[in-house]
């Protein structure tokens, strides 16, 4: 393997030859630049905040990730073309030196275009933060709830399978369901409405959350109750309520009266007590105070959370760029595979396919999520045999990217929640390595049994 350095100091020089990296990094410096003037925020210091990581960010990781894909296909794909590769393959050198050579060198390449885009939505941020006018109180705010790194802590998962189930044979003994519509998809359906019912609150009712936290509370630390309404009841323009902290066997060791229009984020900042200290769980409980009939509504997945500090917003926004960066690894040896086995416009197209796939990855697997189609007595053999093809088509798709699928880390740093160092390790370990094994073998053998001498 005495090779791939050499091929990796050539590949670098011929990329940057090429004006390649330099153009890629004058259209970023537009990008950051000039996309945040012409986009407009709610005219929060928060979403000028999220604006800069979620758009300005993102779309720069995006044009780079499409950078990966044309120099990672070109590398080999375009030495094949202009004949330099098969010059180099007449030495002794092993195909797999050259797959490893290029693709490292693809890697290095865009990880330092990302990090230097990451490194300017930085100093950018700090300069708003520094020069906006804000009160002490909403700097405090500012850098409590964005410009940080907060653990989240999820409430305790409730189990409505069996209540769904139950509910699911009523409705066929009832004749209420058609004689051929799947059980799996209307067991879900009884899942969602019940999940659904025990996030809502009419007028003098309770919404409970327990909590599990990661270790006992200290007195005087701090965490925060953050909260996501999903809407009222129509003509409910505010919700008058009361959080309510309970331990094991105390109720209404702490409450919090609120009163607000029932929509967005909301949090509330918590001082630790003497009644509080040492609690190793608690017990939310959200009181519907209207007078009205009414019912308030909370997100279902993730509505309620628990936040306490977890670290610095740079090296948050540091370990989600190397996350960004591993799957641009990925990009990468998917390229460098395609341009071993397709000539350079096949293999941009295979690999931007990839690319496309992954960008509408959420909606696959709501497909996916929906169930198998169900036949329709007014449809043919053939129009249905084409939905299950096709559906079967999104499931196998499905597997493929999920490598890809996480939590977006540019989405949790502009909320200001920690992309641990553990998650990170983990990722790169048991998600991304081994699939980059897998390309780079899949890769290096079809590549061992192409014909270079019949290049063009």
């Amino acid at each position: 393997m005495h090779s791939i350095f050499p091929i990796y100091k050539l590949t670098l020089r011929s990329i940057l030859r090429e004006r390649v990296a330099l153009s890629m990094l004058a259209l970023l410096a537009l990008v950051l630049l000039l996309l945040p003037a012409g986009l407009e925020t709610d005219g929060t210091i928060q979403g000028a905040l999220r604006m800069h990581i979620r758009y300005s960010l993102g779309f720069s990781s995006f044009l780079v990730a499409a950078m990966t894909l044309w120099v990672s296909c070109a590398s080999i794909a375009g030495d094949l073309s202009s004949k330099r590769l098969q010059m180099l393959l007449t030495k002794s050198v092993h195909r797999a030196e050259v797959w490893w050579g290029k693709w490292l060198a693809v890697v290095t390449l865009v990880s330092i275009l990302m990090l230097i885009c990451g490194g300017v939505t930085y100093l950018r941020i700090q300069h708003m933060v520094k020069t906006a006018d804000l009160t002490r109180a909403e700097k405090a705010e500012v850098h409590s709830q964005f410009i940080t790194a907060r653990k989240p802590v999820d409430a305790d998962y409730i189990d409505f399978s069996d209540e769904a189930e139950a509910m699911a044979e009523a409705q066929i003994k009832a004749g209420a369901v058609p004689e051929n519509f799947p059980k799996e998809q209307l067991v879900s359906q009884m899942e969602h409405y019940l999940r659904v019912s025990q996030n809502a609150a009419s007028a003098g009712e309770f919404i409970p959350y327990t909590f599990q936290l990661p270790h006992p509370l200290v007195l005087g630390s701090q965490f925060q109750i953050s909260y996501e309404y999903d809407g009222a009841s129509m003509g409910n323009s505010t919700a008058p309520g009361a959080w309510h902290i309970d331990l094991p066997g105390k109720q209404d060791v702490q409450i919090f009266e609120t009163e607000e229009n029932p929509y967005g984020t909301k949090v509330i900042e918590v001082t630790v007590d003497e009644k509080l200290a040492g609690a190793s769980n608690l017990t939310l409980r959200f009181e519907n105070r209207s007078e009205e009939s009414g019912r308030v509504f909370f997100k279902t997945d993730q509505g309620v959370r628990l936040f306490f500090g977890g670290g610095s917003f740079s090296l948050n926004l540091f370990r989600a760029l190397l996350l960004l960066c591993g799957m641009l690894a990925l990009l990468a040896a998917i390229g460098v595979s395609a341009g071993s086995v397709f000539s350079l416009p096949v293999a941009c197209y295979v690999s931007a396919v990839v690319l496309l796939m992954q960008s509408f990855s959420g909606t696959v697997e709501e497909v996916v999520a929906a169930g198998a189609p169900v036949a329709d007595q007014e449809e043919s053999i053939l129009t249905h045999g084409i939905k299950v093809f096709q559906y079967k088509v999104f499931e196998g798709v499905l597997v493929v990217l999920k490598p890809l699928q996480m939590e977006s880390p540019l989405g949790r740093v502009s909320k200001g929640i920690t992309v641990s160092a553990g998650e990170m390790s983990s990722v790169f370990l048991l998600r991304f390595a081994p699939v980059v094994l897998l390309i780079s073998g899949v890769g290096i053998f079809l590549f061992s049994r192409r014909e270079i001498g019949a290049a063009v």
